[in-house]
């Protein structure tokens, strides 16, 4: 690679930085242990610090900001079936998928994606880990047409290996990097304990769905020094069924069957206080049924199917063109189209030293995640050039029809790297510095059509990032928190039989600073204060993308500022706000533009541009014990976005979604603008149940079957002794019809979420 002595000078560099920023400020006599948890085994599951924050053994990166942490009792009591199940009662969180598992590689509407606060820029990580990969595509090749996420959640790990998981919004934790600017979504796993132990965790329900898992932890050697926790799952459905937001009735999502698997391991040897190795690995697996959409029952019939085909060979596509036109993609889920995806996660940590709570440690891992499938349908117009019968008529079933050759595609990505990280406490300084080298590849394995044969490309690109943060304890009350990343991303080379090239605008470098305060102003009072500079390296394809006014896509640039306030009104009660601006100076989406075509002619058409963006959100969460039973939580969540034009660019007057602009740019139609949640919860001897309610408002109808939904999850535990719990969940209580994704190329109510789905299981401890 070029410049890489640069690099590596830089690297060393932000390590060195460490000896210059410590204070010589005298230390005060505030034990600083309330701001971490200095022991690796955590029992409790909600410490909080003086701020209110909820403790966690990786807390110490956070320097303030709206934070919520789902423990693993509530998983267990609750019992989540995967990482989304669990966050989604976070307020402001909102999820965009197509309904059912799994996801064709490269298409991000027929994938599972995220958001907070109405940004999809978030990072996902396992135990302060990152787990994206800067060469992968899976979400799209380009930030113009696809979200900024970059890791389906449901495939990271599975839920019976997951401790808590930490959601932080907005900027309040600098360490996890320049690009964050939705926010971060933390998986700690599970640590062996200290007494040897097993659960066996069975349940049965709707859709013949079946869920297996067996966890094993404990602890081994005289001194009980080393740790163990392995578990094993296993995840598996047939057709789902939902509501039609269209019609109203109920129907089966064909296609939508799947079975995943996963193992996981994690050893842990504490050599003292201060030192121990953790070896953890990492295995899931998958095969999801690809449906691509559901059908519009409105235009299934014999005599709209017929329509529907003869206007696609006259060249019409998409729903605007063709209505009806997605009831073709139920030859996709008829013909068992599907998604497959392995991943094999290493990662080994040696730490060498705590200071207060924070971690100095060598971490090595290294993760490979292989994609394929198969996406196939029998040709609507045969051979003798027949039409393709009516599914579900007698001709449809007395039919041997004619398939063309398919040729799937395969894709792994790889991730290798290093990270080192050092923390000292000096006098009233917590000072903590990191870097991290990483090599990202993608290998793709697709046919050509012209040369009939495969043809493997591999794309490559180097990465560091570093940061040194010093959280700065100025009184018994007050934190403040200065801080500096530096990213450097090598240009993407592609290596294919002909030889390597690189793309030499695509190497970026950058310093980003960032600063967070907090303050209590008493026991029952605090507010924190933030401000980061964002920037994002795009994906690989927009470097190369030509703009109206000449150039190419550039790097997303801005700023996020936040603020909140936490009170406790009294014992029983308290209450939090948030607010958040993130206001980027240039943004790259897809609008529709004053522009030319190839002939010279003018009209607004859609192209991917350099734009800017400011998006707000404000949340308020009030929480309340009514009783040693009862407890209730209510949130409240608005977001709205805007987008300019600029570089002297005309934006379309009249944009509409039916003129299938890209989705991301109408970002307040395509999403709801209010979120609104409660959490009610009882428990009292035996007996424990939860509600949790998500209200969704102010969502378009040009683009959602209704302008607001309402989902209600329930769960009931029944302790039938130290050792069984039984247990009853339904999810989507009320069978409620609705979408939280869309696309006008397949029109309104494309992608329904699952229906009303009854499970029931017992849990086995021994």
């Amino acid at each position: 690679m070029s410049n890489m002595k640069k690099r590596y000078t830089a690297a060393a560099a932000m390590m060195m930085v460490l000896g210059m920023c410590a204070s010589a400020s005298a230390a005060f006599d505030e034990n600083l242990n309330d701001y971490t948890l200095d022991t690796m085994v955590v029992e409790a599951d909600a410490i909080k610090n003086k701020f209110g924050d909820t403790i966690t053994e990786q807390s110490y990166y956070r320097t303030g900001g709206d934070v919520k942490v789902i423990s693993r009792e509530e998983i267990e009591k609750r019992h989540y079936t995967d990482v989304t199940e669990a966050i989604k009662r976070i307020p402001g969180v909102t999820f965009q998928n197509p309904g059912y598992r799994g996801g064709e590689y490269g298409y991000a509407p027929y994938n599972n994606s995220m958001s907070i606060n109405g940004d999809s820029r978030v990072i996902i990580l396992v135990d302060g880990r990152r787990v994206d990969n800067s060469t992968s595509t899976r979400f799209g090749t380009s930030s113009a047409s696809g979200t900024r996420t970059m890791a389906d959640l449901n495939q990271v790990v599975s839920i019976d290996s997951v401790d808590k998981i930490e959601v932080i919004k907005g900027p309040g934790a600098s360490v996890y990097g320049a690009d964050a600017t939705g926010g971060v979504i933390n998986i700690i796993t599970r640590k062996g304990s200290v007494e040897n132990k097993g659960t066996i965790d069975l349940s049965t329900g709707s859709w013949h769905k079946h869920i297996y898992n067996i966890t094993y932890s404990g602890s081994a050697g005289d001194d009980k020094s080393w740790h163990y926790f392995v578990s094993a799952t296993r995840n598996m459905a047939s057709n789902s069924k939902y509501k039609d937001g269209l019609t109203g009735n109920n129907y089966t999502y064909e296609g939508t069957n799947y079975k995943e698997e996963g193992v996981n391991l994690r050893i842990d040897k504490d050599f003292n206080d201060k030192q121990n190795l953790k070896i953890w690995y990492n295995h899931q697996n998958g095969k999801d049924g690809y449906p691509i959409t559901a059908p519009d029952y409105r235009y299934w019939n014999a005599t709209e199917w017929n329509r529907i085909i003869a206007d696609t060979e006259a060249g019409k596509f998409g729903n605007t063109k063709n209505p009806g036109y997605r009831n073709l993609f139920v030859l996709d889920a008829l013909s068992g189209s599907f998604n497959q995806y392995r991943n094999n996660d290493i990662d080994v940590t040696y730490t060498f030293d705590k200071d207060n709570g924070m971690d100095s440690f060598i971490r090595v891992y290294d993760q490979k995640h292989h994609y394929n499938g198969l996406d196939w349908y029998p040709d609507w117009v045969q051979p003798d050039g027949s039409y393709l019968p009516f599914p579900g008529t007698p001709g449809w079933n007395a039919f041997d029809y004619y398939f063309s050759p398919v040729h799937p595609a395969s894709y792994t990505e790889n991730n290798r790297g290093v990270q080192v990280q050092y923390g000292k406490s000096v006098g009233v300084n917590d000072i903590l510095a990191s870097v991290t080298y990483d090599r990202g590849k993608t290998d793709s394995v697709k046919w050509q059509r012209a040369a009939a044969s495969y043809k493997t490309t591999v794309v490559e690109r180097d990465s560091i990032l570093g940061y040194i943060q010093d959280k700065i304890h100025i009184n018994n009350k007050w934190d403040l928190t200065p801080a500096l990343r530096y990213s450097r991303y090598s240009t993407f080379d592609t290596k294919t039989e002909n030889g390597t090239t690189s793309n030499n605008n695509s190497d970026s470098s950058y310093v980003t600073p960032t600063i967070t305060t907090q303050y209590a102003f008493d026991d029952t009072m605090s507010a924190y204060l933030g401000w980061t500079k964002i920037k994002r390296p795009v994906k690989s394809k927009d470097y190369t993308t030509t703009v109206l006014n000449g150039g190419t896509l550039k790097d997303e640039s801005g700023n996020v500022w936040t603020f909140g306030l936490r009170k406790d009104i009294d014992e029983k009660t308290s209450v939090a706000a948030h607010y958040d601006l993130t206001d980027m100076s240039n943004a790259v989406t897809s609008y529709s533009i004053w522009a030319p075509n190839e002939h010279g002619v003018y009209d607004y058409r859609n192209k991917s541009i350099n734009a800017k963006e400011k998006k707000k959100s404000f949340n308020v969460t009030v929480d309340h014990q009514f009783d040693e039973n009862w407890s209730l939580g209510l949130a409240y969540t608005h977001l709205k976005d805007e987008w300019k034009a600029k570089d002297g660019m005309n934006f379309d007057p009249d944009i509409s979604l039916d003129k299938n602009s890209n989705v991301n740019t109408m970002i307040n139609s395509l999403r709801p603008a209010n979120h609104y949640t409660a959490n009610l919860s009882y428990e009292k001897d035996k007996w424990y149940t939860g509600l949790l309610v998500n209200w969704y408002t102010g969502m378009s109808t040009e683009a959602f079957t209704n302008n607001r939904a309402l989902v209600l999850d329930w769960s009931l535990n029944y302790e039938v002794n130290k050792d069984l719990t039984t247990y009853l969940t339904i999810s989507n209580l009320t069978n409620e019809g609705y979408e939280n994704a869309y696309s006008a190329y397949n029109g309104v109510g494309a992608a329904p979420q699952p229906g009303r789905c009854i499970m029931v299981g017992m849990k086995y401890s021994f």
